[in-house]
């Protein structure tokens, strides 16, 4: 099943969710909400390690990163982002830095990479 939100196109495949962000400027809470309700849904009670393509990503307020990181880490094994460039990676490094994950999450330019670290938590 794919589902195909407003924000994002997710499903599952070889026990990973995949999940990848539309263009979108700037993520906020109402929009943060939306997307873990769609990605719950899917997951129907299954954890999964997720690979989270954030390249058509501009920006996301501070609160949407909290919700993001707290209430939308429900049903989380593993979590890998992939981000388009340096800029973008020491951004989302540092935010990993400040909000501890309960969780391993690691930020990756390559999709390869990103898909071998998920391998461990399927």
């Amino acid at each position: 099943m794919i589902v195909d939100g407003t924000y994002a196109k997710m499903w599952i495949s070889d026990g990973i969710l995949f999940f990848v962000y539309k263009e979108i400027y700037e993520i906020n809470r109402s929009m943060a909400k939306e997307i873990v309700s769609q990605r719950l849904q899917l997951q129907n009670e299954n954890s999964y390690p997720i690979f989270c393509d954030l390249r058509a990503v501009t920006n996301a307020q501070k609160e949407a990163r909290d919700y993001l990181a707290i209430e939308g880490a429900y049903m989380t094994k593993a979590l890998a982002l992939l981000v388009k460039d340096d800029h973008s990676m020491a951004i989302t490094q540092l935010f990993i830095k400040t909000s501890s994950p309960a969780y391993p999450t690691r930020v990756f330019r390559d999709k390869n990479k990103a898909l071998l670290f998920l391998q461990d938590y399927k």
